[in-house]
Formats: C-alpha cells, structure tokens, sequence
C-alpha cells in the first residue's frame, strides 16, 4: 500500500491544461522574449540521430566548460537535471540518517513538499534583516543539513556573503552540510560563493541553467560540491538522468558567452524601466535581487486583474502566499525585454485599479 503520509500533500499547478506558448508568460520567472532565429537554427544542427537515440554517454564535455566558467577544478562539477532533482537526492541522502534540515522559510516550494515526501523534519526560519542577522537560529539537534536559496524565493531577498560565510564556518565545525541555491544569482547586484567550495567542505552550490541564460525548458543545471560528496550524491541517483540534447545545448550557450550577456543586459534595463513606470502611476512596487518583482495591489482587486490580464493573453502570479506578509496582496510579475514590459504596462492601464 502506499505510504498514507503521500495522501496528505497537496500539489497544484495552476496552468496545467493551459497552452502557454500563445501567452507573454510573466508568472514563472522564466525567459519570455524569444532567441534570435540564428540561434534557434544554430541549436537545430545540433541535434541528430545519436543525440536523440543514445542514453547520454558523456557529461565531462560539458562539465570541463562549467569548471572553466566557475573557475573550479573539474572534479568539483557534477552535472543534475536542473537543481530541483539535485535538492531532491539531497533529500534522499539524509533520509537514511532521519536528519531534518533548516531553511529561510517561505523559499522555495519544493523543500516543504520534500521533506513532507520524506518525512524530514524542516525548521522554518523567518526572514531577516542583514544588519541583525543571527546565523545561530539555523542550527539545533535535529538539523542535518541547512538549505539557502540565495537570491530567495518567493521574496526575492539576498544574505550578504558576510552572513552566509558565518553559517558555513559554524555548520563547518558541527558537520552539517550547507546547501545554497543560486538560482537567481545572475539578476543579483551580489556574486556568486562558488570559490568557497575550495575552501569549506560541507558547502555545495547549486546553479541552473533555467533562469540564466534562459533555458527551463531543458532542465539541466549542475552542483559544486566537495569531491567526496559528489561520490556520494551519486549512489541515490539513476545512471542516465541527464537528457543529451539538454548538455549539448547548454555547451552551446557556454560557448556562446554573448547570449547570456545580452539578456542580463535586457533584465537590467527592464527593472529600469518598471521602476519608472510603477513611479509614474504612483504603483507600490517591490523590486528584488531576481528576474521578478512585485506589484501591490488591493486584496479585492488580485482576482480581477489576474482575469483581465489573461484575456488580453498575459499571465502573471497573483497573491502567492496568503501568510507571507511581505508580499501579500500583490501581483508578481516576471520581468521581460523592455518591449514586452510596455505590452504589459499598457494592459495594466486598461484595468481600473483603485490605489
């Protein structure tokens, strides 16, 4: 019989017999303006009849380019289809040992739903500020391992590395793993802690190839991590769980280092740009360390603007977490090209908000 601990979670996907290709797409924080067709017909020639017939044989092509890239020895790469199924054999792993982990709480959503799949006991911590940070309240008994979304998610917020670093020596001593999650990394004004995996055992990054440059669509992204630990993530994982048509085009994209600059060159003009015209409509806004931002809306009024905006085919997130208050009652939008950021301002004009 199945386990009655499964019946229990909720899982909802608000979009699931929706055909999202004919919508501007502001709700997933994914890229939403289209690849010139030069590099659609360049990512054509890529695929053949040994890439789409063949189990994926070989990840070192790859994970040579990220470890040039990351600036890291080879054997600190690993190669995962997208960093949601490396969190998940994370779980796996300390789900032998019964060990909870602690986490900034609300991240996320699938570390509540893993940790109820593997019955893992989550310490949820509050938000808080860098000025009155303390790092001790990640740690009791129970934890294992600490999970760090860095940008976090929903809210977009960021732990200084100063912060961070803290959490990392402490847990370094106590041997506790620390996970962060950079999958936002790139829209932030704060760099990357890849170089500290050298440094600190116990830390492994998470990166995904989904946000930046853009490709969800693959569910490719990779983790640095200590040796040692690779050889154990590995032992939980399935042989052939990375899709060799997603490695070779994520190879193109590092190759092809200008397509990524361009588009955190167009995010960059777009947080602009809707600073500006949230301004101009006397709009309150909440701009992040991410590819999102967040519009504040009266609670009455989310419902109506999620419809209108639909039927003028664009789809945003409305009022995620009824208990989050940071980011209650708003609307959340994804940023696009400046273009599409128009397209969107002039539809939210057509609506009659009361401010």
């Amino acid at each position: 019989m199945i386990s009655n601990h499964l019946h229990k979670i909720k899982r909802t996907s608000n979009y699931d017999f929706l055909n999202r290709s004919n919508y501007l797409r502001l709700d997933r924080n994914e890229r939403n303006f289209p690849f010139s067709k030069k590099i659609i017909a360049n990512l054509k020639e890529k695929i053949n009849n040994y890439s789409l017939q063949s189990y994926p044989a070989d990840k070192k092509g790859l994970a040579n380019k990220i470890a040039k890239y990351e600036k890291v020895d080879l054997k600190y790469i690993e190669i995962v289809p997208g960093s949601d199924s490396a969190i998940k054999y994370i779980f796996e792993l300390f789900s032998f040992k019964r060990s909870g982990l602690s986490s900034i709480f609300p991240t996320y959503g699938m570390i509540d739903v893993y940790a109820k799949i593997y019955q893992s006991k989550l310490i949820k911590i509050k938000t808080q500020s860098n000025e009155k940070f303390d790092f001790k309240k990640y740690f009791t008994k129970k934890v294992g391992w600490i999970y760090i979304a860095n940008p976090n998610q929903p809210d977009g917020s960021i732990i200084t590395k100063e912060n961070i670093i803290k959490i990392i020596k402490y847990a370094n001593k106590k041997k506790i793993l620390v996970v962060i999650d950079e999958a936002y990394i790139h829209f932030s004004t704060h760099a990357s802690l890849t170089n500290y995996v050298k440094k600190f055992n116990n830390l492994v990054i998470l990166k995904t190839f989904s946000k930046f440059p853009g490709l969800a669509g693959l569910r490719i992204g990779y983790l640095i991590g200590n040796p040692k630990f690779i050889k154990l993530f590995n032992t939980v994982r399935p042989i052939f769980d990375t899709s060799s048509i997603s490695m070779l085009i994520a190879e193109y994209f590092l190759d092809n280092k200008k397509i990524g600059k361009n588009h955190l060159k167009e995010i960059k003009l777009s947080k602009k740009y809707m600073i500006k015209e949230c301004k101009k409509r006397n709009l309150k806004f909440i701009k992040t360390e991410t590819n999102f931002f967040y519009i504040k809306i009266r609670g009455y009024q989310l419902q109506k603007i999620h419809k209108k905006l639909m039927q003028k085919r664009i789809l945003v997130r409305s009022n995620l977490i009824g208990n989050f208050k940071f980011i209650n009652n708003t609307i959340r939008v994804t940023l696009s090209s400046t273009k599409y950021m128009k397209k969107f301002f002039k539809a939210l004009d057509t609506i009659k908000l009361v401010s």
